[in-house]
């Protein structure tokens, strides 16, 4: 197949499942609505829907569509918990952290893909450089989101709740794409 022809097909699915994917992945969660997500929609202008994942372990996530996906386990944890976390997700909302991930995945694969047509080689290399690159992104913008949970709900709060799941086996490399808990408290 031609790269003329390839590169625009590849753009379309992967913008296809961009937009399509989150809206299957969530029709398997329930909604949660509280008075908190009010507070938070009134005083970030951000709106958004909240669905929660049967999982004892405590997570959340923010999808490009503006719904935050908690576990039912940080919804056990409490309202407090579930706020700070969600202040978190907002951060990335607000940031458009998804799109800009999206758009520098894009590039990264015409470019690997523009290559492979040249050199094998550099195409593979640089699609491994794109990764790590990618994924340094993903770790600066959880220390964004952080930064935004902080001024939404007060330092104080926001360390007590990272403080709560510090790990101290946790690690971290150049695939990771969240940095541990306690590098992130340092930022701080």
């Amino acid at each position: 197949m031609s790269l003329i022809i390839f590169i625009p097909v590849c753009l379309s699915v992967l913008t296809s499942l961009y937009f399509l994917m989150p809206a299957v992945f969530l029709k398997r969660f329930r909604s949660l609505e509280d008075s908190t997500l009010n507070e938070l929609r009134l005083r970030t202008g951000i709106r958004f829907s909240l669905k929660v994942k049967e999982d004892p372990l405590v997570n959340a996530f923010s999808l490009p569509n503006n719904v935050i996906v908690v576990t039912s386990g940080l919804v056990n944890e409490g309202v407090d918990n579930l706020r700070l976390a969600i202040a978190h997700e907002l951060g990335h909302l607000r940031g458009k952290h998804h799109l800009k991930t999206f758009l520098s995945l894009l590039g990264i694969t015409v470019a690997s893909l523009y290559l492979l047509n040249l050199d094998v080689m550099l195409g593979l290399a640089l699609m491994f450089a794109g990764i790590v690159v990618v994924r340094y992104i993903s770790r600066h913008f959880e220390y964004l989101a952080d930064k935004y949970a902080i001024e939404l709900v007060g330092r104080d709060e926001y360390i007590r709740l990272l403080a709560l799941h510090v790990n101290p086996g946790e690690k971290q490399s150049l695939l990771s794409t969240h940095p541990t808990v306690l590098n992130r408290l340092k930022k701080i």
